[in-house]
């Protein structure tokens, strides 16, 4: 029997775990949040564990930026376009401008090694390069809380997938190829990559606070992506430490915001207890717009109420591996699938090497 659709106070689409993990039918879920009128995110409740494993990583987001500069530097790895280990200022996602907002720690949450072939590490060292972890001396509590919670979240959007496969099925009126299976995807993929981003305090009141003023208008490229509730600090300029964890932020414009449909802008609050899943670029085009991604942003907090407030997140990009052909359902419209950087042909590895070029400007 399908699931009613349930929603936050805010009218977003909240599934239960219990119901994922029982193979409830949530097509109408699905439809509300992911099709073609919905926002393109909705959120998960009751995820076991998920509270203790958010406090024990995001923390770790004020903690690695708070360390000396010579200290992150052995960590940025431009070999692999700062796509593994630590990067800050590298992303252009507004037009000639470094995004000095926010740095972002990456990793991939489920294999350590995902490639062990030289020749393709070569040729794709933003997915295939091995992680880069601090050392055991730099910075030792990072590598086991990130990869506890970067898994907990591919479990998840793996019972995410498989309803979103459900209802795409339903749609179009047919099994699905087991090659356009958004489940299959992910669950074969070796190139999951997350990111444990760190927005800093800004203390001077020199940035006009844009909708895109933390981090620039985007949409992922890969298939889902899951996100965590934010997690604000207070601390002064150069504590080690957050003197306040998790603190309630009083500027109710300052959040994650998505760009609906319509064109208007939507905060969005994923509750504390939530994980959130957005659809991502790959998905839409291999649904034929099915699935629909939405552009996103963060808005900082106004100055004064900025100063000494920082904020950290952590997020998991479930995506093809790059030899996945990036096939359209037969009679799908180019209007659906015309999004981003893709062309028809593609492979994800060629739609990504386009995405980035876009992004970073030291990209080749």
């Amino acid at each position: 029997m399908p699931k009613d659709v349930a929603v936050t106070e805010d009218d977003v689409v909240v599934l239960d775990y219990a119901d994922l993990s029982g193979h409830a039918d949530l097509g109408a879920s699905i439809a509300k949040a992911f099709g073609p009128d919905g926002i393109g995110l909705l959120v998960v409740r009751g995820v076991p564990q998920l509270e203790e494993l958010r406090e024990g990583l995001l923390p770790l987001g004020f903690e690695f930026a708070a360390l000396p500069d010579e200290v992150k530097a052995r960590y940025v790895h431009p070999d692999s376009n700062y796509s593994f280990g630590w990067s800050h200022g590298k992303e252009v996602l507004k037009p000639g401008v470094f995004d000095e907002f926010k740095g972002s720690y990456y990793a991939n949450p489920q294999y350590d090694v995902p490639c062990d072939d030289p020749a393709k590490i070569a040729a794709a060292p933003e997915v295939c390069h091995p992680n880069v972890w601090p050392s055991e001396a730099d910075f030792p509590k990072l590598r086991g809380a990130f990869m506890a919670l970067g898994q907990r979240m591919v479990d998840v959007g793996l019972l995410v997938a498989e309803q979103c496969d459900r209802y795409v099925a339903t749609a179009l009126g047919a099994p699905l190829d087991p090659a356009m299976r958004l489940a299959k995807v992910i669950e074969e993929s070796r190139a999951c990559k997350a990111r444990l981003l760190y927005y800093f305090a800004i203390n001077e009141d020199a940035t006009p606070r844009t909708r895109d003023s933390w981090c620039g208008w985007h949409s992922d490229h890969g298939s889902l992506t899951a996100l965590c509730p934010a997690m604000y600090f207070e601390a002064p300029p150069d504590a080690a430490l957050p003197t306040k964890s998790d603190i309630r932020i009083t500027d109710k414009e300052a959040g994650l915001y998505i760009r609906a449909r319509n064109g208007v802008e939507r905060k969005v609050t994923i509750p504390k207890d939530c994980l959130a899943f957005q659809i991502g670029e790959s998905s839409q085009v291999m649904t034929g717009g099915l699935l629909r991604a939405t552009p996103h942003a963060v808005q900082a907090l106004a100055h004064p109420a900025s100063r000494h407030v920082s904020r950290a997140n952590f997020a998991v990009f479930m995506q093809p591996d790059n030899e996945v052909a990036m096939s359209v359902p037969a009679g799908a419209k180019l209007e659906d699938v015309s999004i981003g950087k893709y062309r028809p042909g593609m492979t994800f590895g060629d739609f990504s090497k386009a995405t980035f070029a876009g992004y970073y400007a030291t990209y080749t």
